[in-house]
């Protein structure tokens, strides 16, 4: 019997030894230009890896001498859905510690399902490591070993050394949403919601961030799983954010045969995949590649480099960059609709083309190369239903025309059931590239009458790659990329900048991501500094008339036979003898006679001088003379642009409104937008159709409206009128992702996130750990006198009063109290600022004062009092304090002399589900009504004409009123009165 269970012994573990997925020589390696890779899951019958299930490793202890053996709580939500094992080393007689990991099962979980569940591979940040993130451990130094555990490691139970659950912090949630919304669904369940995951998540952890070494232990850990659950070995897929995603790229060019996609964001490197030169080993993966357009670690320039190099060698790159976003853009990443699904869709099995082309290149006769993963032990390629004698090796290029498919095979020596599913059937066709156009900006016949000295040349149409020559010899652009140049200056000038050019014929040749070159372009003749010759005869009878404000019609006699096209210049007077700089429309073709001339300004007067132009020569300008010109007097523009519409109005900052609108039309064109407020006139310059006003008067109420001005100066009607004011009830806020241990490294000049709150909050977080706020309002005192300010935090805050720091509680700490020295400060609004980051661990922020107004006792600031003027006090104290009629009578307030216009509100008080109704009297004009809170949350706004007041306005609130003191603003041209209703229970 002991040598039965002996030999059962032997048995699993040489089979640990011999499992493989892929040819052994893609499993261990030793002479890698990166260093030695050794992804073996056994070493030998004795020293081999296996997985402790349901155990954390870890020092802490629930009572001396017993391990607690479990995770140490790190995350918000309720992560025990995970569950948790760690990775060992088997030595002879040494049974050792290698990396903790968490794992989260499909929600309906069959061993017996065949096709497998695809699995996710998380890895994280450095800041949810298990010890080490730079200099800041959770104990002792990065040299610290768990096997050696030297010095001895912590044992309370609360430690957070070696975790296991700080890895989950970012996308643990997420991922388990998708798990959780996949329910019973299997993975072929075409009725799959799109956020949906029907498979394992697992959540390794690292000591002290993502290494060569470690990485390869996460891969043995997916190896192991594999082995033991029913894991689609197609469908694996990995991502990480930041130093996890260098560990994404480390993970993929280590086993690149073992994942069907990969999703690195914000990834500081590619892990010297591009400088060792092993692209094209990761070329057939798909990738999905996230970017900050904030972010300085990594720029967006640098991940676009990648993304430019991986396309180069034929990866398929999918890239988003998130414009308002630095470095955390992986909430926003998990949040793309898609974002699992994308996954989803990618299967090893599948065939990847270089680049995503599928056709053979006609005019260099260059096949379609077709690849699957290297490594695995054998292949198959078909095409047209036929099996490809010799073709045996993991790529194919096809030079024929046809239906293919591949497949292959995990195991060495193949039976007809060992062979991997066939891949999905994959069209050769043939492509010819079109020969591309060359367009010129202004003259290639310098100089022109705009005395510039360069010739301008651009592609017609977006390439892969671009090939400049000159008199047949392929130029040698500036810069290392040359082949990506649209867009060209040429000069007169010696090679000085690389760039050889002067007097010739320069022509392009364009391709696709596979290089398939197109036929040359038509030449264009280039000649600078004069030097053409003038040869050509000059056109005649140069005419012109407007034929509308913004078009005038030439024509002219062509006296040639030998230009390319006739030159158009123009230039506009501007002033008695002033004129704008000359311009060249584009050039005509040849033998034309005449032109419509666009875009022209009304009433204006233009000059126009003609040429010819040829590839041999040019002709003289007409007229000839050097003072003469064709001049044409465009018509009057009277006709008006078309009001702006749907004019919003919102404060998004102290003193800051910021105003939407849609554009208007034009027959000429729009100028720019005026904005009107009171007898203030702004213009903004330009025909963006948003625009901020700032350093507006403090506690003011505004109506606006925008008119657009066309060429001629023409204003459109007003559009509708938007009301907002400048008084602040609440704390404007601005938030931003990142890792920080004192608030004066922050850039505060960045914000990802604004929005508005009640009171000093941390809950509009985008995530849970590594992110700063900056809260600004108003504190309103209502006595002078000597006030102190005091927060409790974790981890660094600061308070400034009118910008004066009175507060200074930084730096990465746990909860603490700090209170700062006495200020004397007059009653009124005194501005706040509070600045605030949370490095890791927990979160918290409480901000009181005490003083006259508090009894001189610490008091958490209440909401009342963040405000910058004293009418909402008042008003809260007479509803508190005073009866209902001396409120009414209070609160209804003509802000502006307006006695013709009578309001009535019914029923005033009111109750959370009563229709509330406000009849109008006395007014012709259009009337704009705003129901806010006292905080000036904003319930219900509406712009009204005359035919709605005489029956009665029926004021429907977005969301049910709830008991307190509402305010209605009702504005009506430069006149605004205000009302207050009053919501009972």
């Amino acid at each position: 019997m002991k040598n039965f269970i002996g030999c059962l012994i032997w048995l699993l573990i040489t089979s640990q030894t011999t499992f493989s997925q892929v040819d052994t020589t893609f499993i261990y390696r030793t002479g890698n230009p990166y260093g030695t890779l050794d992804l073996r899951i056994a070493k030998s019958s004795t020293r081999y890896y296996y997985l402790q299930e349901n155990k954390t490793f870890s020092f802490r202890e629930s009572s001396p001498g017993v391990k607690t053996g479990t995770y140490r709580d790190m995350t918000s939500w309720d992560s025990s859905p995970y569950t948790q094992g760690n990775l060992r080393e088997k030595n002879g007689s040494y049974d050792y510690f290698v990396m903790n990991y968490r794992l989260l099962f499909p929600a309906n979980y069959t061993p017996s399902y065949s096709e497998g569940y695809p699995l996710i591979i998380m890895m994280h940040g450095a800041g949810e490591r298990a010890n080490c993130w730079d200099s800041d451990c959770f104990w002792d130094t990065r040299a610290w070993l768990p096997n050696v555990n030297s010095p001895a490691a912590p044992t309370n139970s609360n430690h957070e050394l070696l975790n296991n659950d700080y890895n989950l912090l970012h996308g643990g949630n997420v991922h388990l949403q998708a798990r959780n919304l996949a329910g019973n669904r299997l993975p072929n369940d075409p009725n799959l919601p799109a956020r949906a995951f029907p498979g394992f998540i697992l959540f390794p952890q690292n000591l002290n961030g993502w290494t060569g070494t470690n990485t390869q232990d996460a891969i043995r850990i997916i190896r192991l799983l594999q082995k033991k659950y029913k894991i689609d070995p197609n469908r694996i897929y990995v991502h990480g954010l930041s130093n996890g995603g260098n560990g994404t790229y480390e993970i993929l060019k280590r086993a690149p045969w073992l994942f069907a996609a990969a999703l690195p964001m914000s990834a500081p490197s590619e892990s010297s995949i591009i400088s060792k030169g092993l692209r094209p080993t990761i070329s057939h993966v798909p990738l999905w590649i996230f970017q900050g357009t904030l972010d300085i670690a990594p720029t967006p320039q640098r991940t676009q480099g990648y993304v430019k190099s991986f396309r180069d060698a034929g990866a398929i790159v999918r890239y988003t960059e998130y414009g308002h976003l630095g470095h955390g853009v992986w909430n926003a990443a998990y949040s793309e609709p898609d974002f699992f699904s994308w996954m989803l869709n990618k299967n090893k099995t599948n065939i990847h083309l270089f680049a995503g082309v599928s056709s053979i290149c006609e005019s260099s006769g260059q096949g379609v190369r077709m690849e699957l993963a290297e490594g695995f032990f054998n292949y198959q390629w078909e095409r047209n239903g036929a099996i490809i004698s010799g073709a045996t090796a993991a790529t194919y290029v096809a030079n024929t025309p046809g239906t293919y498919r591949a497949r292959f095979s995990r195991k060495k020596n193949p039976g007809a059931s060992d062979w991997n599913k066939w891949s999905d059937p994959v069209a050769i066709t043939s492509q010819s590239m079109a020969k591309p156009k060359i367009v010129q900006t202004g003259t290639v016949v310098l100089k022109g009458l705009d005395n510039y000295a360069l010739a301008q040349l651009k592609a017609e149409g977006n390439f892969d790659h671009y090939y400049w020559y000159k008199n047949g010899v392929l130029l040698n652009l500036p810069g290392s990329q040359d082949d990506t140049t649209q867009h060209v200056k040429l000069s007169s000038g010696t090679c000085t900048t690389g760039a050889c050019t002067g007097n010739g014929v320069y022509t392009l040749r364009v391709a696709g991501p596979d290089n398939c070159l197109s036929a040359p372009s038509d030449g264009k003749y280039v000649s600078f500094n004069n030097t053409s010759p003038i040869n050509i005869p000059a056109p005649t009878n140069f005419t012109g008339s407007a034929i509308s404000d913004a078009r005038v019609t030439l024509s002219w006699g062509d006296a040639s036979s030998n230009e390319n096209g006739f030159e158009i210049w123009r230039r506009r007077q501007t002033g008695s003898t002033t004129y704008s700089p000359w311009q060249m429309a584009p050039l005509t073709n040849a033998n034309a006679t005449s032109m419509i001339d666009k875009g022209l300004l009304p009433s204006s007067n233009y000059q126009y001088k003609i040429r010819a132009a040829g590839n041999s020569g040019r002709s003289n300008y007409t007229p000839a003379a050097s003072t003469t010109y064709l001049v044409v007097v465009t018509s009057g523009d009277t006709q008006n642009p078309t009001a702006p519409q749907n004019l919003t109005a919102e404060a998004t900052g102290i003193r800051e409104i910021k105003l939407n609108w849609s554009a208007s039309t034009d027959n000429t064109g729009v100028k720019e937008y005026q904005i009107y407020y009171g007898s203030q006139t702004v213009a903004t310059g330009s025909t963006a159709t948003s625009y901020k006003l700032t350093n507006l008067p403090l506690n003011s109420n505004f109506t606006f409206t925008v008119r657009a001005k066309d060429l001629a100066n023409n204003l459109s009607a007003s559009s509708n009128s938007a009301s907002e004011s400048t008084y602040v009830y609440g704390l404007f806020y601005e938030h931003s992702t990142g890792s920080f241990s004192d608030i004066d490294l922050i850039n505060w000049s960045i914000a990802e996130f604004e929005g508005k709150v009640d009171n000093f909050t941390l809950s509009p977080r985008t995530q849970e750990d590594y992110y700063n706020f900056q809260f600004e309002g108003y504190l309103y005192l209502n006595k002078g006198g000597s006030y102190q300010f005091q927060t409790t935090s974790d981890d660094g805050s600061r308070v400034a009063i009118d910008n004066v720091v009175v507060v200074d509680n930084d730096g990465q700490h746990g909860s603490r109290t700090i209170s700062g020295s006495t200020v004397t400060l007059n009653s009124g609004a005194r501005l706040i600022n509070v600045k605030y980051f949370d490095y890791n661990s927990g979160q918290s922020l409480v901000v009181r004062y005490k003083g006259p107004d508090t009894g001189n006792s610490w008091v958490t600031i209440p909401d009342a009092a963040l405000r910058s003027g004293s009418s909402a006090s008042s008003s809260m104290m007479a509803y508190e304090g005073g009866s209902e009629e001396s409120l009414m009578s209070a609160e209804t307030e003509v802000l502006e002399e307006n006695k013709e216009l009578v309001t009535d509100i019914f029923p005033n008080p009111s109750r959370p589900n009563e229709v509330i109704t406000l009849h109008l009297t006395g007014t012709q004009e259009r009337v704009n009504i705003k129901l806010m809170d006292m905080m000036g949350k904003s319930y219900y706004e509406n712009t009204l004409t005359i035919d709605d007041f005489g029956v009665g306005i029926q004021i429907t609130p977005r969301e049910q009123l709830t008991k307190g003191i509402y305010i209605l603003m009702i504005h009506q041209g430069s006149k605004t009165r205000k009302r207050t209703l009053i919501v009972k229970d």
